[in-house]
Protein backbone atom coordinates (compact mmCIF):
# COMPACT_ATOMS: atom_id res chain seq x y z
CA UNK A 1 0.00 0.00 0.00
CA UNK A 2 1.43 3.63 -0.88
CA UNK A 3 2.24 5.49 2.06
CA UNK A 4 3.49 9.00 2.60
CA UNK A 5 4.51 11.39 5.29
CA UNK A 6 2.11 13.72 5.29
CA UNK A 7 0.83 16.48 8.37
CA UNK A 8 -2.75 15.97 9.75
CA UNK A 9 -5.30 18.19 10.16
CA UNK A 10 -4.80 21.11 12.57
CA UNK A 11 -7.93 22.74 14.18
CA UNK A 12 -6.20 26.25 14.52
CA UNK A 13 -6.03 26.49 11.30
CA UNK A 14 -9.38 25.41 9.53
CA UNK A 15 -11.15 28.88 10.20
CA UNK A 16 -8.73 30.72 7.99
CA UNK A 17 -8.73 28.07 5.18
CA UNK A 18 -10.24 29.81 1.81
CA UNK A 19 -12.10 26.28 0.13
CA UNK A 20 -14.35 28.38 -2.20
CA UNK A 21 -12.61 28.11 -5.43
CA UNK A 22 -13.88 31.42 -6.75
CA UNK A 23 -12.81 33.34 -3.75
CA UNK A 24 -9.28 31.57 -4.34
CA UNK A 25 -9.00 32.33 -7.63
CA UNK A 26 -10.12 35.94 -7.28
CA UNK A 27 -7.34 36.26 -4.42
CA UNK A 28 -4.41 34.58 -6.27
CA UNK A 29 -5.06 37.21 -8.94
CA UNK A 30 -4.45 39.87 -5.98
CA UNK A 31 -1.34 38.48 -5.61
CA UNK A 32 1.34 41.22 -5.57
CA UNK A 33 3.54 39.99 -8.25
CA UNK A 34 5.65 42.63 -9.01
CA UNK A 35 6.84 41.48 -5.08
CA UNK A 36 8.22 37.63 -5.82
CA UNK A 37 9.53 37.03 -2.20
CA UNK A 38 5.86 38.55 -0.63
CA UNK A 39 3.60 36.50 -3.43
CA UNK A 40 5.79 33.41 -2.14
CA UNK A 41 5.47 33.97 1.60
CA UNK A 42 1.98 34.32 0.90
CA UNK A 43 1.36 31.30 -1.04
CA UNK A 44 3.70 29.66 1.51
CA UNK A 45 0.99 30.19 4.05
CA UNK A 46 -1.86 29.56 1.95
CA UNK A 47 -0.56 25.79 1.12
CA UNK A 48 0.63 25.49 4.53
CA UNK A 49 -3.34 25.66 6.02
CA UNK A 50 -4.62 24.40 2.96
CA UNK A 51 -2.25 20.80 3.47
CA UNK A 52 -3.65 20.87 7.06
CA UNK A 53 -7.18 20.98 6.02
CA UNK A 54 -9.61 18.17 5.88
CA UNK A 55 -10.80 18.09 2.00
CA UNK A 56 -11.93 15.16 -0.47
CA UNK A 57 -9.48 14.21 -2.93
CA UNK A 58 -11.91 16.13 -5.53
CA UNK A 59 -11.71 19.59 -3.81
CA UNK A 60 -8.05 19.17 -3.36
CA UNK A 61 -7.66 18.73 -6.74
CA UNK A 62 -9.31 21.13 -8.02
CA UNK A 63 -8.02 23.88 -5.95
CA UNK A 64 -4.40 22.62 -6.77
CA UNK A 65 -5.42 22.69 -10.37
CA UNK A 66 -5.72 27.06 -9.12
CA UNK A 67 -2.32 27.52 -7.19
CA UNK A 68 -0.12 25.43 -10.02
CA UNK A 69 0.05 28.12 -12.12
CA UNK A 70 0.58 31.15 -10.07
CA UNK A 71 3.25 28.42 -8.00
CA UNK A 72 5.12 27.93 -11.04
CA UNK A 73 4.76 31.91 -11.62
CA UNK A 74 6.87 32.47 -8.58
CA UNK A 75 8.94 29.97 -8.10
CA UNK A 76 10.64 31.09 -11.68
CA UNK A 77 11.00 35.00 -10.38
CA UNK A 78 12.51 33.73 -7.19
CA UNK A 79 14.95 31.25 -9.16
CA UNK A 80 15.13 35.00 -11.50
CA UNK A 81 16.27 36.39 -8.39
CA UNK A 82 18.57 33.74 -7.45
CA UNK A 83 21.06 33.81 -10.50
CA UNK A 84 23.57 35.61 -8.75
CA UNK A 85 23.59 34.39 -5.38
CA UNK A 86 26.51 31.92 -4.09
CA UNK A 87 26.85 30.41 -0.43
CA UNK A 88 26.97 31.52 2.31
CA UNK A 89 24.45 33.42 0.87
CA UNK A 90 23.36 37.27 1.73
CA UNK A 91 20.09 37.01 4.26
CA UNK A 92 17.75 38.28 1.31
CA UNK A 93 19.24 35.46 -0.62
CA UNK A 94 19.26 32.72 1.93
CA UNK A 95 15.44 33.95 2.80
CA UNK A 96 14.41 33.45 -1.33
CA UNK A 97 16.25 30.57 -1.68
CA UNK A 98 14.09 29.08 1.55
CA UNK A 99 10.76 30.13 0.08
CA UNK A 100 11.47 28.29 -3.25
CA UNK A 101 12.20 25.15 -1.22
CA UNK A 102 9.52 25.62 0.93
CA UNK A 103 7.41 26.41 -1.98
CA UNK A 104 7.61 23.14 -3.54
CA UNK A 105 7.32 21.10 -0.52
CA UNK A 106 4.07 22.48 0.20
CA UNK A 107 3.16 21.59 -3.32
CA UNK A 108 4.43 18.43 -3.27
CA UNK A 109 2.02 17.35 0.08
CA UNK A 110 -0.83 18.95 -1.32
CA UNK A 111 -0.40 16.15 -4.08
CA UNK A 112 0.80 13.29 -1.93
CA UNK A 113 -2.42 14.21 0.15
CA UNK A 114 -4.81 14.17 -3.19
CA UNK A 115 -3.01 11.36 -4.54
CA UNK A 116 -3.30 9.27 -0.97
CA UNK A 117 -7.16 9.92 -0.59
CA UNK A 118 -7.60 8.82 -4.22
CA UNK A 119 -5.98 4.95 -3.43
CA UNK A 120 -7.62 4.99 0.11
CA UNK A 121 -11.36 5.38 -1.53
CA UNK A 122 -13.88 2.79 0.74
CA UNK A 123 -16.60 2.82 -2.16
CA UNK A 124 -15.64 2.32 -5.98
CA UNK A 125 -12.28 2.40 -7.83
CA UNK A 126 -10.31 5.72 -8.62
CA UNK A 127 -10.71 7.01 -12.10
CA UNK A 128 -6.87 5.53 -13.66
CA UNK A 129 -6.83 9.02 -15.90
CA UNK A 130 -6.76 11.38 -12.39
CA UNK A 131 -4.60 8.82 -10.98
CA UNK A 132 -1.95 9.15 -13.67
CA UNK A 133 -2.47 12.89 -13.82
CA UNK A 134 -1.73 12.93 -9.77
CA UNK A 135 1.01 10.67 -9.74
CA UNK A 136 2.81 12.59 -12.44
CA UNK A 137 2.19 16.48 -11.16
CA UNK A 138 3.40 14.62 -7.45
CA UNK A 139 6.85 12.95 -9.20
CA UNK A 140 7.23 16.44 -10.94
CA UNK A 141 6.61 18.19 -7.87
CA UNK A 142 9.14 16.38 -5.87
CA UNK A 143 11.99 16.60 -8.89
CA UNK A 144 11.25 20.37 -8.09
CA UNK A 145 12.13 20.17 -4.43
CA UNK A 146 15.81 18.59 -5.66
CA UNK A 147 15.97 21.44 -8.30
CA UNK A 148 15.42 23.95 -5.39
CA UNK A 149 17.69 22.70 -3.10
CA UNK A 150 20.56 22.55 -6.10
CA UNK A 151 19.73 25.90 -6.97
CA UNK A 152 20.06 26.96 -3.29
CA UNK A 153 23.06 24.17 -2.55
CA UNK A 154 21.38 23.03 0.09
CA UNK A 155 21.24 19.17 1.07
CA UNK A 156 17.76 17.74 -0.25
CA UNK A 157 14.68 17.03 2.50
CA UNK A 158 15.04 13.70 4.27
CA UNK A 159 12.80 11.48 2.82
CA UNK A 160 12.70 12.92 -0.29
CA UNK A 161 14.38 10.34 -2.84
CA UNK A 162 12.71 7.64 -0.85
CA UNK A 163 9.20 9.36 -1.90
CA UNK A 164 10.28 9.25 -5.39
CA UNK A 165 11.55 5.48 -5.29
CA UNK A 166 8.54 4.27 -3.62
CA UNK A 167 6.06 6.64 -6.00
CA UNK A 168 7.37 5.31 -9.17
CA UNK A 169 7.05 1.81 -7.49
CA UNK A 170 3.75 2.19 -7.26
CA UNK A 171 3.20 3.92 -10.51
CA UNK A 172 4.78 1.00 -12.11
CA UNK A 173 2.83 -1.38 -10.65
CA UNK A 174 -0.64 0.18 -11.27
CA UNK A 175 0.49 0.90 -15.14
CA UNK A 176 0.68 4.49 -14.58
CA UNK A 177 3.85 5.00 -15.11
CA UNK A 178 4.10 6.44 -18.67
CA UNK A 179 0.42 7.83 -18.98
CA UNK A 180 0.83 11.90 -20.00
CA UNK A 181 -2.70 13.59 -18.64
CA UNK A 182 -3.43 17.08 -20.42
CA UNK A 183 0.11 18.99 -19.24
CA UNK A 184 1.01 16.64 -16.48
CA UNK A 185 4.42 14.80 -17.24
CA UNK A 186 4.34 10.97 -17.10
CA UNK A 187 5.83 9.57 -13.53
CA UNK A 188 8.05 7.74 -15.28
CA UNK A 189 9.53 10.85 -17.36
CA UNK A 190 9.88 12.62 -13.99
CA UNK A 191 11.42 10.37 -12.63
CA UNK A 192 13.96 9.87 -15.60
CA UNK A 193 14.54 13.60 -15.13
CA UNK A 194 15.26 13.77 -11.98
CA UNK A 195 17.99 10.78 -11.97
CA UNK A 196 19.79 12.54 -14.63
CA UNK A 197 20.04 15.47 -12.94
CA UNK A 198 21.77 14.21 -9.86
CA UNK A 199 23.97 12.66 -12.10
CA UNK A 200 24.94 15.32 -13.78
CA UNK A 201 26.58 16.21 -10.13
CA UNK A 202 25.13 19.73 -9.46
CA UNK A 203 27.47 21.26 -7.30
CA UNK A 204 29.82 21.44 -10.12
CA UNK A 205 27.11 23.88 -11.82
CA UNK A 206 26.68 27.30 -11.85
CA UNK A 207 23.19 28.26 -11.77
CA UNK A 208 23.09 28.92 -15.78
CA UNK A 209 24.47 25.63 -16.11
CA UNK A 210 22.22 24.17 -14.27
CA UNK A 211 19.02 25.87 -15.63
CA UNK A 212 20.63 24.80 -18.72
CA UNK A 213 20.62 21.32 -17.82
CA UNK A 214 16.98 21.39 -16.82
CA UNK A 215 15.89 22.91 -20.57
CA UNK A 216 17.48 20.38 -22.04
CA UNK A 217 15.83 16.95 -19.81
CA UNK A 218 12.70 19.03 -19.82
CA UNK A 219 13.08 18.18 -24.05
CA UNK A 220 15.13 15.29 -24.37
CA UNK A 221 15.39 13.15 -20.74
CA UNK A 222 12.85 11.50 -22.35
CA UNK A 223 15.20 9.47 -24.55
CA UNK A 224 16.65 7.74 -21.19
CA UNK A 225 14.75 4.80 -20.23
CA UNK A 226 14.20 2.90 -17.27
CA UNK A 227 14.78 -0.92 -17.71
CA UNK A 228 15.46 -3.52 -15.48
CA UNK A 229 18.27 -5.27 -17.28
CA UNK A 230 21.38 -3.09 -19.37
CA UNK A 231 20.62 -3.21 -22.93
CA UNK A 232 23.57 -0.77 -23.34
CA UNK A 233 26.82 -0.47 -22.46
CA UNK A 234 25.92 3.26 -21.25
CA UNK A 235 23.83 3.76 -18.20
CA UNK A 236 23.85 3.44 -14.56
CA UNK A 237 22.26 0.85 -12.01
CA UNK A 238 19.58 2.80 -9.69
CA UNK A 239 18.85 1.73 -6.05
CA UNK A 240 15.77 1.85 -5.07
CA UNK A 241 16.17 1.12 -1.43
CA UNK A 242 16.88 3.54 1.31
CA UNK A 243 16.75 7.52 0.79
CA UNK A 244 19.58 7.68 -1.79
CA UNK A 245 20.11 9.74 -5.09
CA UNK A 246 21.74 7.70 -7.93
CA UNK A 247 25.35 7.24 -7.94
CA UNK A 248 28.05 7.21 -10.15
CA UNK A 249 30.10 4.72 -8.77
CA UNK A 250 29.51 1.31 -9.98
CA UNK A 251 26.71 -1.01 -8.56
CA UNK A 252 25.63 -4.39 -9.91
CA UNK A 253 22.21 -4.22 -12.05
CA UNK A 254 21.46 -7.63 -10.76
CA UNK A 255 21.67 -6.22 -6.62
CA UNK A 256 20.16 -2.85 -7.86
CA UNK A 257 16.89 -4.10 -9.63
CA UNK A 258 16.46 -1.03 -11.99
CA UNK A 259 18.51 0.43 -14.96
CA UNK A 260 18.80 3.88 -16.17
CA UNK A 261 19.63 3.52 -20.64
CA UNK A 262 21.26 6.79 -21.43
CA UNK A 263 22.71 5.46 -24.84
CA UNK A 264 19.83 7.35 -27.23
CA UNK A 265 20.35 10.42 -25.09
CA UNK A 266 24.02 10.42 -25.13
CA UNK A 267 24.30 10.24 -28.36
CA UNK A 268 21.76 13.03 -28.85
CA UNK A 269 24.49 14.68 -27.19
CA UNK A 270 27.26 14.13 -28.98
CA UNK A 271 25.41 15.08 -32.10
CA UNK A 272 24.51 18.38 -30.71
CA UNK A 273 28.16 18.73 -29.64
CA UNK A 274 29.13 18.32 -33.06
CA UNK A 275 26.56 20.51 -34.58
CA UNK A 276 27.45 23.22 -32.15
CA UNK A 277 31.23 22.99 -32.69
CA UNK A 278 30.57 23.32 -37.13
CA UNK A 279 28.51 26.47 -36.25
CA UNK A 280 24.82 25.25 -36.37
CA UNK A 281 22.11 27.65 -34.21
CA UNK A 282 21.21 26.05 -31.03
CA UNK A 283 17.31 26.64 -32.40
CA UNK A 284 18.32 25.01 -36.30
CA UNK A 285 19.05 21.78 -34.29
CA UNK A 286 15.95 21.71 -32.23
CA UNK A 287 17.29 23.25 -28.95
CA UNK A 288 14.61 24.79 -26.29
CA UNK A 289 14.74 28.36 -26.09
CA UNK A 290 17.04 29.80 -23.43
CA UNK A 291 20.00 27.00 -24.70
CA UNK A 292 21.11 29.91 -26.83
CA UNK A 293 23.67 31.10 -24.70
CA UNK A 294 27.82 30.23 -25.65
CA UNK A 295 27.79 27.41 -22.42
CA UNK A 296 25.68 25.24 -24.54
CA UNK A 297 28.53 23.61 -26.13
CA UNK A 298 30.58 23.11 -23.44
CA UNK A 299 27.74 21.79 -20.89
CA UNK A 300 26.34 19.52 -23.65
CA UNK A 301 29.76 18.36 -23.57
CA UNK A 302 30.32 17.71 -19.48
CA UNK A 303 26.78 15.97 -20.17
CA UNK A 304 28.04 13.80 -22.10
CA UNK A 305 30.94 12.79 -19.93
CA UNK A 306 28.24 12.53 -16.69
CA UNK A 307 25.74 10.76 -18.50
CA UNK A 308 28.18 8.09 -20.76
CA UNK A 309 29.69 6.14 -17.90
CA UNK A 310 30.59 5.87 -14.48
CA UNK A 311 33.43 7.92 -13.19
CA UNK A 312 36.17 8.13 -11.57
CA UNK A 313 38.97 10.29 -9.58
CA UNK A 314 41.95 11.07 -11.85
CA UNK A 315 44.48 11.19 -8.64
CA UNK A 316 44.10 9.71 -5.33
CA UNK A 317 42.76 11.52 -2.18
CA UNK A 318 44.37 11.76 1.01
CA UNK A 319 43.33 13.18 4.19
CA UNK A 320 44.61 15.72 6.19
CA UNK A 321 43.50 15.71 9.67
CA UNK A 322 44.31 19.55 11.39
CA UNK A 323 45.45 20.94 7.88
CA UNK A 324 43.81 24.37 7.06
CA UNK A 325 44.40 26.90 4.20
CA UNK A 326 43.45 30.63 3.64
CA UNK A 327 41.29 31.52 0.62
CA UNK A 328 40.32 35.25 -1.01
CA UNK A 329 38.18 35.23 -3.82
CA UNK A 330 37.38 36.93 -6.80
CA UNK A 331 39.58 38.78 -9.73
CA UNK A 332 39.40 42.12 -8.05
CA UNK A 333 39.89 40.85 -4.87
CA UNK A 334 43.12 38.53 -5.45
CA UNK A 335 44.59 41.61 -7.25
CA UNK A 336 43.92 43.83 -4.47
CA UNK A 337 45.57 41.21 -2.23
CA UNK A 338 49.19 40.82 -4.20
CA UNK A 339 49.16 44.78 -5.26
CA UNK A 340 49.27 46.28 -1.49
CA UNK A 341 51.53 49.26 -2.43
CA UNK A 342 50.55 50.58 -5.80
CA UNK A 343 53.71 49.53 -8.35
CA UNK A 344 52.55 50.49 -11.43
CA UNK A 345 53.45 54.16 -12.82
CA UNK A 346 51.15 57.13 -13.14
CA UNK A 347 48.73 57.15 -16.95
CA UNK A 348 50.36 59.98 -18.83
CA UNK A 349 49.13 62.91 -18.50
CA UNK A 350 46.78 63.02 -22.05
CA UNK A 351 45.28 59.99 -20.68
CA UNK A 352 44.67 60.99 -16.54
CA UNK A 353 42.07 63.48 -17.70
CA UNK A 354 40.22 60.57 -19.33
CA UNK A 355 39.87 58.45 -16.60
CA UNK A 356 36.90 58.20 -14.61
CA UNK A 357 37.86 59.66 -10.68
CA UNK A 358 37.34 55.89 -9.22
CA UNK A 359 39.71 54.51 -11.64
CA UNK A 360 42.87 56.91 -11.19
CA UNK A 361 42.15 57.06 -7.02
CA UNK A 362 42.14 52.92 -6.24
CA UNK A 363 44.69 52.54 -9.53
CA UNK A 364 47.36 54.72 -8.75
CA UNK A 365 46.70 57.23 -5.56
CA UNK A 366 44.89 55.76 -2.95
CA UNK A 367 46.00 53.25 -0.47
CA UNK A 368 43.86 50.18 -1.56
CA UNK A 369 41.08 48.73 0.09
CA UNK A 370 42.08 45.90 2.62
CA UNK A 371 41.03 41.89 2.06
CA UNK A 372 40.64 39.98 4.69
CA UNK A 373 41.36 36.16 3.86
CA UNK A 374 38.87 33.34 5.31
CA UNK A 375 40.40 30.06 6.86
CA UNK A 376 39.25 26.57 5.94
CA UNK A 377 39.81 23.10 6.80
CA UNK A 378 41.33 20.62 4.63
CA UNK A 379 39.21 17.84 4.06
CA UNK A 380 41.26 16.02 1.86
CA UNK A 381 44.17 16.73 -1.00
CA UNK A 382 44.94 15.63 -4.22
CA UNK A 383 47.66 16.35 -7.26
CA UNK A 384 44.72 18.38 -8.79
CA UNK A 385 43.29 19.58 -5.99
CA UNK A 386 41.70 19.77 -2.31
CA UNK A 387 38.49 19.80 -0.57
CA UNK A 388 37.88 22.35 1.70
CA UNK A 389 35.39 22.97 4.70
CA UNK A 390 34.22 25.88 6.69
CA UNK A 391 31.98 28.25 8.41
CA UNK A 392 32.46 31.79 7.39
CA UNK A 393 31.22 34.14 9.75
CA UNK A 394 30.04 36.49 7.04
CA UNK A 395 28.23 36.28 3.42
CA UNK A 396 31.17 35.38 1.32
CA UNK A 397 28.65 34.52 -1.94
CA UNK A 398 31.26 32.19 -3.11
CA UNK A 399 30.21 30.51 -6.61
CA UNK A 400 31.47 27.86 -8.81
CA UNK A 401 34.13 29.18 -11.16
CA UNK A 402 35.16 31.61 -8.88
CA UNK A 403 39.05 32.02 -8.78
CA UNK A 404 40.68 31.87 -5.51
CA UNK A 405 44.32 32.42 -4.01
CA UNK A 406 45.32 30.19 -1.72
CA UNK A 407 48.32 29.61 1.27
CA UNK A 408 48.66 27.09 3.69
CA UNK A 409 50.46 29.73 6.50
CA UNK A 410 51.59 33.45 6.88
CA UNK A 411 54.84 32.38 5.14
CA UNK A 412 53.15 30.67 2.26
CA UNK A 413 53.39 32.48 -1.18
CA UNK A 414 49.94 32.86 -2.85
CA UNK A 415 48.79 30.27 -5.46
CA UNK A 416 45.73 30.47 -7.84
CA UNK A 417 43.09 27.74 -7.86
CA UNK A 418 39.45 27.83 -9.12
CA UNK A 419 36.45 26.25 -7.39
CA UNK A 420 34.88 23.05 -9.47
CA UNK A 421 31.93 22.17 -6.86
CA UNK A 422 30.70 24.05 -3.45
CA UNK A 423 27.87 23.05 -1.33
CA UNK A 424 26.21 23.35 2.12
CA UNK A 425 25.62 20.96 4.46
CA UNK A 426 23.17 23.46 6.98
CA UNK A 427 22.55 26.71 7.18
CA UNK A 428 26.54 27.60 8.10
CA UNK A 429 28.72 25.18 6.94
CA UNK A 430 30.18 24.90 3.56
CA UNK A 431 31.98 22.24 1.51
CA UNK A 432 34.05 23.69 -1.58
CA UNK A 433 35.92 21.36 -3.92
CA UNK A 434 39.00 23.35 -5.51
CA UNK A 435 41.45 22.71 -8.15
CA UNK A 436 44.68 24.42 -8.82
CA UNK A 437 45.62 26.01 -11.56
CA UNK A 438 49.31 27.40 -11.07
CA UNK A 439 51.81 27.83 -8.04
CA UNK A 440 52.06 31.44 -8.80
CA UNK A 441 50.28 34.74 -9.81
CA UNK A 442 51.48 38.24 -10.24
CA UNK A 443 48.69 41.75 -10.36
CA UNK A 444 48.80 43.45 -13.78
CA UNK A 445 46.39 46.27 -14.76
CA UNK A 446 44.90 45.73 -18.20
CA UNK A 447 43.83 48.67 -20.43
CA UNK A 448 42.18 47.96 -23.63
CA UNK A 449 42.99 49.15 -26.63
CA UNK A 450 39.80 49.66 -28.85
CA UNK A 451 39.50 52.18 -31.78
CA UNK A 452 41.18 55.52 -30.98
CA UNK A 453 40.53 55.67 -27.48
CA UNK A 454 41.88 54.11 -24.75
CA UNK A 455 39.49 52.64 -21.85
CA UNK A 456 40.18 52.32 -18.42
CA UNK A 457 42.71 50.11 -16.67
CA UNK A 458 41.17 46.84 -15.24
CA UNK A 459 42.57 44.61 -13.01
CA UNK A 460 43.89 41.34 -14.03
CA UNK A 461 46.39 38.63 -13.10
CA UNK A 462 48.95 37.46 -14.37
CA UNK A 463 50.05 33.70 -14.40
CA UNK A 464 53.44 32.38 -15.07
CA UNK A 465 53.66 29.12 -17.72
CA UNK A 466 54.94 25.73 -16.01
CA UNK A 467 57.87 24.46 -18.53
CA UNK A 468 57.32 20.53 -17.18
CA UNK A 469 53.86 20.80 -17.73
CA UNK A 470 54.29 22.89 -21.34
CA UNK A 471 52.37 25.78 -20.27
CA UNK A 472 52.82 29.36 -21.97
CA UNK A 473 52.27 32.44 -19.86
CA UNK A 474 48.57 33.06 -19.26
CA UNK A 475 46.34 36.30 -18.34
CA UNK A 476 43.21 35.72 -15.92
CA UNK A 477 40.97 38.18 -16.68
CA UNK A 478 37.54 39.70 -15.25
CA UNK A 479 34.68 37.86 -17.71
CA UNK A 480 33.44 40.75 -19.54
CA UNK A 481 36.92 41.85 -20.67
CA UNK A 482 37.85 39.63 -23.15
CA UNK A 483 37.20 39.78 -27.03
CA UNK A 484 39.61 37.24 -29.29
CA UNK A 485 42.22 38.90 -30.99
CA UNK A 486 41.95 42.32 -28.75
CA UNK A 487 44.59 44.34 -28.77
CA UNK A 488 45.82 45.96 -24.60
CA UNK A 489 48.24 47.47 -22.90
CA UNK A 490 49.52 45.48 -19.58
CA UNK A 491 51.40 46.90 -16.51
CA UNK A 492 53.35 44.25 -15.08
CA UNK A 493 56.00 45.32 -12.44
CA UNK A 494 57.95 48.01 -13.74
CA UNK A 495 57.27 47.00 -17.86
CA UNK A 496 54.82 48.20 -19.80
CA UNK A 497 53.95 46.08 -22.73
CA UNK A 498 51.49 45.77 -25.56
CA UNK A 499 50.28 42.44 -26.67
CA UNK A 500 47.28 41.19 -28.23
CA UNK A 501 44.58 38.51 -26.84
CA UNK A 502 44.98 34.77 -28.10
CA UNK A 503 43.01 32.10 -27.60
CA UNK A 504 40.56 31.33 -24.83
CA UNK A 505 41.82 28.89 -22.79
CA UNK A 506 38.46 28.27 -20.19
CA UNK A 507 35.44 30.32 -19.59
CA UNK A 508 33.82 30.21 -15.93
CA UNK A 509 31.49 32.99 -14.43
CA UNK A 510 34.25 34.55 -12.66
CA UNK A 511 37.04 34.66 -15.41
CA UNK A 512 38.30 34.44 -18.57
CA UNK A 513 42.05 32.35 -18.73
CA UNK A 514 43.75 33.34 -21.90
CA UNK A 515 46.89 32.95 -23.58
CA UNK A 516 48.28 36.30 -25.15
CA UNK A 517 51.17 37.50 -27.51
CA UNK A 518 53.28 40.52 -27.21
CA UNK A 519 54.12 42.64 -29.45
CA UNK A 520 55.99 45.79 -27.72
CA UNK A 521 57.43 45.95 -24.44
CA UNK A 522 58.48 48.87 -23.06
CA UNK A 523 61.01 48.75 -20.03
CA UNK A 524 61.78 52.32 -17.94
Amino acid sequence: MLNFNVPGPDPVLQHTVETRPKAVAEWLDRLPFASPADTAQQLVMALYALNRHPLGADERHALLALYRPVLARAAASLEALLADAGVPPHAQQRQIGALLRELHIEHSIGYKQTLLALTQRRFGRANPKRMAEVAGRLMAALRDIQSACDLTHTPPPAGLWQDMHKLRAFAQASDLADHAVDDAPPASRAYCQALLLALADPPHMSHAELAHTRLYLEQFGGLAQLGRAPTSPRGFAIGTEGDAPPSHVAASPEDSGLWLDTDALCRHLHDTVSRLRTGDAPQRIGLPAGMESEISQALCKRLLKQWGASTQRAFRRFSTPGSTVQIVAGVSAIHRLLDLVPSAPPPDAEDADSLPIHDVGPVFFAAPVAVNATDWRVSNDSAAGLALSGTPDAPLNLKVGDPLALRADQTATWSLGVIRWIRMRDASEVELGVERLSPQIQPVWVRPLRGHRKASPEPALFVPGLDTLKQNDRLLLPRHLYQSGMDAELRHASHKYTLTFGRRLEHTPGFDLIDFTVFADEQP
